[in-house]
Order: structure tokens, then C-alpha cells, then sequence
């Protein structure tokens, strides 16, 4: 029984006490009822039954009282500057990966370069131990502030934005026929 008052205070909306002064009744009446230990009175069962009733008729769910028509404007007012931070971020964000993906690209290639004229040292002369060894600091340094990981934990933040905003505009299209259809009344 415990589970099926908890259905109907969903169903409904109120508080045990707002329960109790719509029913007429003590609030540990409609505790006793609402635990299955007690009934309520005929004339406050009829009410309750006539609201249950109501809340899922198809005429509750087409009535939008003002208040509630405001709230759906103000959601999908929200919806549109979520949708508008999304972009913003997703901008923000896809420059700075084309930023980190160069430079990682940059240090990739500097890598190569160093290891190639470590192995060919005795090749190549002109080339100074000192110069590589400075290089190979500055590569290893910049490794460090930009690293493959750091690339990849950018590219996910962006197919997250993405990902996102496929759902607020899904969450957009969703509700706004119902917007459409309160304004127009």
C-alpha cells in the first residue's frame, strides 16, 4: 500500500498535509490510510477518486493553466541559451584542439627530427651536440604542456559539445509544438 499512495501523491502533486486540508481530514488520517492501516471517509475517497480521474484524463493533459504555459516558455527560453552556450563552447573549444593538434603535430615532426640526427651524429659534423641537446630540452618541455593525451582529452570535450547538442535540439523540437500550440491559444 505504501507504494501505491507514494503513485498517487505523484500523481498529484501535494504534500500529505495539502492532502489533508483538500480531503478535510487530520493529516494522521491520511498517514494511516496512506500506510494501509485506515480508510478515508466516503465523501473525501469520491474527491480523491475525482482527482485521480482528472489528472489522467486526456482533458488535464491538453488543460495548460497559465502558470504552467509560462513554464514551458521559460523552458524553452532556457533551452535556447543552452543551445546557444553549446555553440559558443563548441567554437571555443575546436579552436583550441586545431591549436593543440598543431602544435602536438609540430613536436611530432621536432621528435622525429632530433632522433633521426641523433642516430646519424657521426654523419653529420656541422650538426652541435649542444644545439641537440637544447632542441631535445625545448621538444620535451613542450611535450610535456601539450601531450598526445591532452589532445585526445580535448577531441572528447568537442564530441561531448557535439553529442549535446544533438540532445538539446531533440529536447527543442520536443517541446516546441507544445510552446507553438500554448502561444497560439
Amino acid at each position: 500500500m505504501r507504494r501505491k499512495s507514494q503513485e498517487i501523491k505523484g500523481l498529484l502533486g501535494f504534500t500529505q498535509d495539502e492532502m489533508a486540508q483538500l480531503l478535510r481530514l487530520h493529516r494522521c488520517t491520511v498517514s494511516r490510510f496512506e500506510l494501509g492501516n485506515g480508510n478515508i471517509p466516503y465523501h473525501s475517497n469520491v474527491l480523491l477518486g475525482a482527482m485521480l480521474t482528472y489528472i489522467q484524463s486526456s482533458e488535464a493533459k491538453a488543460d495548460l493553466p497559465a502558470a504552467l504555459e509560462e513554464q514551458e516558455t521559460q523552458q524553452a527560453v532556457r533551452l535556447q541559451k543552452l543551445i546557444k552556450e553549446n555553440e559558443y563552447q563548441y567554437e571555443r573549444l575546436s579552436r583550441k584542439l586545431i591549436k593543440a593538434q598543431a602544435n602536438y603535430a609540430y613536436n611530432e615532426k621536432a621528435t622525429k627530427l632530433l632522433y633521426f640526427l641523433r642516430e646519424r651524429a657521426e654523419e653529420l659534423p656541422e650538426v652541435s651536440p649542444d644545439v641537440l641537446r637544447l632542441l631535445e630540452r625545448r621538444v620535451k618541455a613542450s611535450l610535456l604542456k601539450q601531450s598526445k593525451a591532452d589532445v585526445l582529452a580535448l577531441e572528447l570535450q568537442v564530441d561531448l559539445l557535439v553529442y549535446q547538442k544533438m540532445l538539446l535540439e531533440r529536447k527543442q523540437y520536443q517541446i516546441s509544438p507544445k510552446v507553438n500550440e500554448n502561444n497560439a491559444s
